[in-house]
């Protein structure tokens, strides 16, 4: 990988677009947040890599991916599984630390607004985050979900689902 794409992925790591990362052996499994989610896998051993973006692969996502393997940003998987499903390996540990799993989901509800043509995945975004305010008592994202809720509204003002998240919502205030 050239130096150009190496700084490139160093400010993408440095911005928090890496969301998450699983170490298995010796290979890595990331989602990173470009222009659209990316899926990256690198093997360790090799260097061999591959990126769900339109490179392919030794791109700015994998440098990214490189970056918070140095930094120790990753989550350590024992199970074979996470050769194909890491994201459970991440689902599995966020449920056990569930502030941490609180910054996560907010960090992909923001990304997801700016990306989620259909509004599905914000809705399902928004529901988790809801879940996760209540479990944690931080009544300081209320606020956060409002704003969003306000630009979802504006982006889908023909969908019953805006109302009923903001019911939703509603509700999650009178019980914190």
């Amino acid at each position: 990988m050239d130096e150009r794409t190496l700084k490139k992925g160093e400010r993408y790591y440095k911005a928090g677009k890496v969301l998450w990362v699983v170490k298995y052996k010796d290979k890595l499994f990331s989602k990173v947040l470009g222009t659209y989610p990316y899926y990256v896998e690198l093997d360790l051993s090799t260097g061999e890599n591959r990126c769900t973006c339109p490179l392919g692969g030794d791109c700015k996502h994998v440098a990214a991916v490189i970056k918070a393997h140095e930094n120790g940003f990753y989550f350590e998987a024992l199970e074979d599984y996470a050769l194909l499903y890491p994201e459970a390996v991440v689902l599995e540990m966020l449920a056990s630390v569930p502030e941490l799993a609180l910054d996560v989901t907010l960090k992909e509800l923001r990304f997801a607004m700016s990306t989620d043509e259909s509004g599905s995945e914000v809705a399902r975004l928004f529901r988790r985050v809801l879940r996760l305010a209540e479990i944690t008592k931080r009544v300081e994202v209320l606020h956060v979900l409002e704003e969003i809720l306000d630009e979802y509204k504006h982006v889908f003002s023909d969908y019953e689902l805006a109302l009923k998240l903001e019911d939703e919502l509603r509700e999650l205030k009178t019980r914190l």
